[in-house]
């Protein structure tokens, strides 16, 4: 299939800054762009203790059935470096405080690794790539006081300083060539009511992302095929499944990666190969008119050769045959 060819054509590493010079000035909430879910979970290990956003019953289960909650805690494989190297450009953060400590960390029911390395590499992979803008969202936070919120945004600020992209009032203005032009690569969603001080920082608003709870195929792509998104605003597509605590028992010695992730990558991906980027149009929140993808995130990015960075990748040249969803930028 010749849709199929031109993803391979694309660097991964570099796939954005390799984009047709058209699809540049397309406003980044209008292209489709891979993501990865729960994307620091790969930090987490035998010897990580026990996070604030556990469920109480992991404190009494986790020293008996270690082995069997890793397998159903880890979402991701590779780590922050390799996930940018295969072509994600949005990394979804939890993070958490510990007792005693002045460092935050990444969580998801079991403490991750300390933020500053992920962090950091984020900033050497923008500083090497100029081309490539990559989404970091601070999801969730845990055990955080109002100080914690002012310390965490202050080290973001630090961080990524002038490679900042500040928030805006019409989010359409925002494309490649005009990040390019200001050499700014870092948005940084800030979802905590503590961002509306800081200007630097992006609203939750601006890029909704519905969970969809769903531990079911058809009921994930029922989800994803009826999802409604906002024209002025981004959009995520959340294309993973969530097991129940009953759906666990039951799949006790398998794991996420064999019950969710793969199946979604067999049998929801196909259907989001479909889906196309762009513009919401009015009126197209009709029922059987399919939300344009703007971010899409999955477990276990790096299966089969990056299989789903590259579809996502690869829809934006749908964009190219039809041009009348691209919103032209004059700004």
């Amino acid at each position: 299939m010749s849709d199929d060819i031109s993803a391979q054509n694309f660097n991964l590493e570099s796939w954005m800054n390799d984009l047709p010079p058209q699809l540049k000035d397309v406003p980044l909430i209008y292209l489709a762009i891979p993501g990865s879910h729960d994307s620091m979970t790969y930090g987490i290990t035998r010897s990580s203790k026990v996070a604030p956003d556990a469920e109480p019953i992991l404190h009494r289960l986790y020293p008996l059935f270690r082995g069997t909650i890793l397998r159903w805690t880890i979402t991701q494989a590779s780590d922050t470096w390799q996930q940018l190297l295969i072509g994600i450009r949005y990394l979804d953060l939890r993070l958490a405080t510990m007792p005693n400590s002045d460092n935050f960390y990444f969580t998801h029911g079991l403490y991750g690794e300390e933020i500053s390395g992920a962090l950091t590499q984020v900033k050497e992979f923008v500083d090497k790539h100029p081309g490539e803008v990559v989404i970091l969202d601070c999801q969730h936070f845990y055990g955080f006081t109002p100080r914690h919120h002012q310390m965490l945004m202050r080290y973001l600020l630090n961080l990524y300083g002038a490679r900042l992209v500040p928030r805006q009032l019409d989010l359409r203005a925002i494309t490649l060539n005009y990040l390019n032009r200001l050499k700014m690569q870092v948005i940084v969603v800030y979802r905590n009511e503590s961002v509306y001080a800081t200007t630097e920082f992006w609203q939750p608003q601006m890029l909704p992302s519905p969970w969809p709870r769903q531990d079911s195929v058809n009921g994930l792509i029922n989800f994803l095929e009826n999802v409604r998104r906002h024209p002025s605003s981004g959009f995520v597509h959340q294309a993973v499944l969530t097991p129940t605590a009953t759906f666990i028992v039951l799949r006790w010695i398998s794991s996420l990666l064999e019950k969710c992730a793969v199946p979604v990558q067999k049998e929801v991906l196909p259907i989001l190969s479909e889906f196309s980027p762009g513009q919401p149009l009015p009126g197209s929140s009709a029922a059987g008119v399919r939300a344009p993808v703007n971010v899409v995130i999955a477990d276990f990015v790096d299966m089969n050769d990056a299989l789903f960075p590259r579809t996502i990748i690869n829809l934006n040249m749908k964009l190219l045959k039809n041009p009348v969803t691209v919103y032209h930028n004059h700004g």
